[in-house]
């Protein structure tokens, strides 16, 4: 198998393949608008990630290629992403004193105008990624513009980040700020003591489901690419998401209601 045809096994969309070495940013097909694909190859060997679906590396080794070479620079991109994620989460700490506190358009389009949060000093609304095993140290950002284009802090960690909304000691896991947002909404309804917890991404949301103890549920986003089912499955948690492809937890409350989505939320629990 080509390089290029393990990239794009693994949702990569490279155009123009660089073999010289060095890391490259390119779009996936879950993000075919966005960069967030990286991959490295020397002509040799490789590997590339997926920020969607893996928490780390996938190693491309082709037979004849020596593993004490795959060895040695693997471990120097570790040394140098430790450097980066430390220096992103004293950033990330940054942005975060410096956020005034207050409403967002994001928050009044997705339904929660009374929702306040963390704004940035050119208005952008940010969310704290938190250490789930410390969630008192902030790992990186995420910042969401009021039409809804996200971006996070370059460098910064997202494997074990999370964001709380709520709180108990039942867990329901999700991708997104506006899901955990609708999920907590239905939990109110359904007067139950849990909390929403934002993972970031479909990858990190399988990572997150086994650091975390007690009850546990999987809110999955129904995207055409199937990745939301796929993290869901993947944790072996009881799960469930919106009716219709491309939909989320919020797009389903939006269109349907609060309790149409807390019904989706009974079932699973008494199903």
């Amino acid at each position: 198998m080509s390089f290029h045809t393990f990239a794009a096994t693994h949702g990569l969309l490279i155009r123009d393949l660089y073999a010289d070495g060095r890391i490259h940013r390119c779009p996936t097909e879950d993000h075919p608008r966005d960069r967030n694909g990286a991959y490295k190859f020397t002509g040799e060997w490789g590997w590339v990630q997926n920020w969607a679906h893996h928490p780390d590396p996938i190693i491309y080794r082709p037979d004849g290629v020596s593993a004490e070479i795959i060895r040695r620079d693997m471990a120097a991109l570790r040394r140098r992403d430790a450097e980066r994620r430390a220096q992103a989460a004293r950033l990330a700490l940054e942005v975060v004193r410096r956020c005034t506190f207050g409403s967002h358009a994001y928050l009044a389009a997705k339904g929660f105008p009374s929702e306040q949060g963390l704004i940035d000093t050119d208005g952008r609304l940010v969310v704290p990624m938190r250490d789930c095993a410390r969630y008192e140290r902030v790992n990186s950002v995420q910042w969401i513009a009021a039409d809804g284009e996200k971006k996070f802090l370059p460098g910064g960690t997202a494997k074990g980040s999370v964001f709380v909304l709520g709180a108990g000691p039942e867990a329901w896991l999700c991708e997104g700020l506006a899901t955990g947002l609708s999920i907590r909404a239905a939990l109110a309804s359904l007067y139950r003591q849990a909390r929403a917890v934002v993972c970031f991404s479909a990858g990190n949301l399988s990572h997150v489901a086994g650091l975390l103890t007690g009850p546990r549920f999987v809110m999955a986003d129904n995207d055409a690419s199937g990745a939301g089912q796929k993290a869901a499955e993947t944790t072996g948690l009881p799960w469930v998401m919106a009716p219709e492809v491309g939909m989320d937890a919020n797009d389903y409350h939006m269109a349907a209601g609060v309790r149409a989505l807390a019904g989706l939320m009974r079932e699973l629990l008494t199903g």
